[in-house]
């Protein structure tokens, strides 16, 4: 089992992102199918880190540049920049509540092999 993550390290992912298509992508073309693909780069597909990643990265309606996109998720990390305490709406709620979820599953697995 893997460590509980968290809201902060969703967001840190999507500034890796971010930076990735900045730096190494500046001239590629970015679509749906791309987005899905560096989510799964970037967590190994480990559950709930990639479906935390996917739902904090905003989804491709259509072909866009990397450096457009790299600005979408540089605001949507502004976004899950959350701190205790503090109300949550929109897809840093989305977030959380996978997270949380993700974290009661684990506790009741856990549970149920004592």
């Amino acid at each position: 089992m893997s460590a509980p993550i968290g809201a902060a390290e969703i967001r840190t992912l999507v500034i890796t992102a971010a930076d990735l298509l900045s730096h190494e992508h500046p001239m590629q073309r970015i679509t749906e199918a791309r987005r899905m693909v560096l989510a799964r780069k970037l967590t190994e597909g480990t559950y709930p880190q990639h479906e935390a990643l996917l739902t904090a990265m905003p989804v491709i309606e259509r072909e866009i540049t990397a450096p457009e996109y790299a600005l979408l998720l540089r605001q949507r990390a502004d976004q899950l920049n959350v701190r205790a305490g503090q109300l949550l709406h929109g897809v840093a709620l989305d977030v959380v509540r996978i997270l949380i979820d993700a974290d009661r599953d684990r506790a009741a697995i856990e549970g149920a092999q004592r």
